[in-house]
């Protein structure tokens, strides 16, 4: 593995950014040098990496013929106009937005399910990381996939975190507000966040079914194989702060055999939760803070075994997987 590599985490300020840097800190990335790079309104601030504080570099003067590597979680926009840029410099793109998630010719990968897409993709390569509510789901159906998947409901509840830093101070802000009796201000989401529950997140289709039920469907479908019209999903925004839930109903081929169906989920790395532990269940409370993906309320009907999981949307969720793509890049070397 390269010790020569120089890399960008391009959003470095996000609450994704910073949860990458993190874990690169924790796991001993072998970069000989990590730049922090973001918009030009973080001009000025500065970030952790383990016991440096790195001094943001702006995007749009950033020269990415310094790096081998950039990891983007800056949004769509910046990805968009910025990857690109960065793959002519010749530098390796892990990307951790929608721009090309659905890019036919653009790996997404989730390394616990299909790393080999990653081999022997050539110089400066581009993949593309599932959404933060995709992958922890994904896993848990990829479990699955050899008792015979036939249909699966979702039904997901969603951190306000996973709309960013803005979003969490809103709701907090709205919370003191109630509070207070003042009036709440609404303007990170169509309706009031705080003691309530909304049951759309994105623009809808014309079949009524919105942006993030799209992305989570069809990103799932692609990384197992399935058939979208297999996967039934509605999501809903939650007043949490931190950690993703998610009901899941899966209907196999046959009737099974629930011991089967635990084993199966704890060879894959879920941590799966037993009545007589933690309550019975788990909380997104409890799932914050941890890269695991926690199972609970397992049980069976005839053919359909249902489940609750939680995770943290931004470690399990998201930067664990950009982080760990990374490493396997770097792992083929060389990449400058």
């Amino acid at each position: 593995m390269s010790t020569s590599l120089q890399l960008a985490v391009v959003g470095a300020t996000s609450l994704v950014g910073q949860a990458i840097l993190e874990l690169l800190a924790e796991r001993n990335f072998p970069a000989a040098r990590v730049f922090a790079v973001d918009v030009a309104e973080q001009d000025g601030s500065t970030v952790s990496f383990g016991n440096l504080e790195l001094d943001v570099h702006m995007v749009d003067e950033f020269n990415f013929e310094n790096v081998g590597m950039a990891i983007f979680a800056a949004g769509s926009a910046v990805s968009r106009e910025y990857a690109p840029q960065a793959r002519d410099a010749g530098a390796a793109v892990v990307d951790f937005s929608s721009a090309f998630r659905a890019d036919a010719g653009v790996p997404l990968v989730a390394p616990a399910i299909n790393a080999a897409e990653l081999e022997d993709l050539g110089r400066a390569p581009l993949v593309a990381v599932p959404n933060c509510t995709t992958t922890p789901l994904a896993l848990a159906l990829a479990a699955l996939l050899p008792l015979g998947v036939q249909r699966a409901s979702i039904a997901t509840y969603q951190a306000v975190s996973g709309s960013g830093q803005a979003a969490m101070e809103e709701m907090a802000d709205q919370t003191t507000a109630l509070f207070s009796h003042r009036d709440a201000e609404v303007k990170a989401y169509d309706k009031r966040i705080a003691f309530n529950v909304l049951p759309q997140i994105g623009e809808l289709d014309e079949n009524g079914d919105s942006e993030e039920e799209r992305s989570v469907r069809d990103e799932t479908a692609r990384l197992l194989g399935l058939a979208p019209e297999s996967l039934e999903v509605t999501c809903a925004r939650v007043p949490v702060f931190f950690g993703h839930s998610w009901a899941v109903q899966v209907e196999l081929h046959k009737e099974f055999d629930l011991e089967q169906v635990k084993k199966r989920l704890q060879a894959a790395g879920l941590k799966v939760v037993g009545r007589d532990q933690h309550g019975g269940y788990v909380t997104p409370m409890e799932a914050t803070g941890n890269e695991l993906v926690w199972v609970s309320r397992l049980r069976a009907h005839g053919k359909v075994v249902s489940m609750w999981l939680s995770a943290d949307n931004v470690k399990a969720g998201a930067a664990i997987h950009c982080v760990r793509i990374a490493e396997i890049l770097a792992g083929q070397s060389p990449l400058m």
